[in-house]
């Protein structure tokens, strides 16, 4: 006979083993570092941080890089709200035309019921 809380907790087992082989590795100490190290970057160029700049470019350089891409964010951010206003009618639209067919099987059905 089976013991009903062997075969749950061997069930409980074999669903942890599950979970933790589904989830990814985690990242190593290197590329943590490498993560830390690029953000660093990042914020040390937006902020002008290093005054001879990065890769020989000089301060005004990449502040004019920096501009131009914040100007490309905040268009791609337009280009999102406008999509997104895009796919409001379109539901609308969609949320009207499945009443007027609703509408119009109701009305064939009436004529079908007159009909007879």
């Amino acid at each position: 006979m089976i013991n009903p809380l062997r075969s749950a907790a061997a069930a409980a087992a074999f669903c942890a083993l599950g979970v933790a082989a589904a989830q990814p590795p985690a990242p190593s100490l290197d590329e943590r570092v490498e993560a830390l190290e690029a953000e660093l970057a990042s914020l040390d160029t937006r902020f002008n941080a290093r005054p001879n700049g990065l890769g020989g470019e000089s301060g005004p350089a990449l502040a004019a890089r920096i501009t131009e891409l914040e100007r490309t964010i905040e268009r791609l951010a337009n280009d999102i709200q406008r999509v997104e206003r895009l796919a409001d009618s379109a539901a609308r639209e969609a949320a009207q035309a499945t009443r007027a067919a609703m509408t119009a099987e109701q009305t064939a059905r009436d004529v079908a019921l007159r009909a007879r």
